[in-house]
């Protein structure tokens, strides 16, 4: 179980740091998409997709089992 844990957290942190490279190029080079394309409606998709992993990644982390610290407390 832990592994398929882990496994969605990677997924989940990977598509956000694709997300967010991908938000930095648009914002840094806009003319990188054809002109017919709403680079607004675009940064929203990458921002949806950001925001739902991120979501995903609080709730996964939940099932993590808690961590016993060293000092026995």
């Amino acid at each position: 179980m832990i592994n398929r844990i882990k496994s969605l957290v990677k997924k989940y942190e990977s598509k956000i740091l694709e997300a967010d490279e991908n938000i930095k190029t648009l914002l840094n080079n806009p003319t990188i998409i054809p002109e017919h394309t709403d680079i607004n409606k675009e940064l929203d998709k990458l921002l949806e997709v950001k925001s739902s992993n991120f979501g995903k990644l609080q709730h996964i982390a939940s099932y993590l089992p808690k961590e016993e610290k060293k000092d026995g407390k």
